[in-house]
């Protein structure tokens, strides 16, 4: 049987590869975009507690990181 693809899962791969691959480069928005992508991959709450489990509590808040998915 075939799989229906899902569509945010495509396009948050999408904005991720993207983000990563232009993230060395003087493009602006390259972390949004790689957050974007996550969001649309795993949702909001579980983006949410991913960074905030990975990043350092110092770097969570200063970064607004919560505010700006909360905007999103």
């Amino acid at each position: 049987m075939r799989e229906k693809i899902n569509f945010h899962k495509v396009l948050g791969s999408i904005f991720i590869l993207i983000g990563l691959i232009f993230y060395p480069t003087p493009v602006p928005g390259t972390t949004f975009l790689i957050i974007l992508g996550l969001i649309f991959l795993f949702g909001k709450k579980k983006t949410l507690y991913l960074l905030k489990d990975h990043l350092n509590k110092k770097v969570f808040k200063s970064l607004r990181i919560k505010s700006i998915i909360k905007k999103i």
